[in-house]
């Protein structure tokens, strides 16, 4: 198992031993409804994208 390097015990800034990450969680009064409007964004363009590719393949060989 990988081990935290030395210097890591000084750090207390967050993310733990290997310091800040960029998937820390918020603060606990804190509310992540950005980050879910833009998971649900980029999902819903991600379908669109598969929905036409799926109709023009579809149109295009039948």
């Amino acid at each position: 198992m990988a081990q935290p390097p030395p210097e890591a015990v000084q750090r207390v800034d967050g993310g733990g031993a290997w310091g800040p990450t960029q998937f820390d969680l918020p603060d606990r009064n804190g509310s992540n409804s950005q980050a879910i409007l833009i998971v649900s964004l980029v999902g819903v363009v991600i379908l669109l994208i598969i929905a036409g590719l799926w109709a023009l393949a579809y149109f295009q060989f039948t």
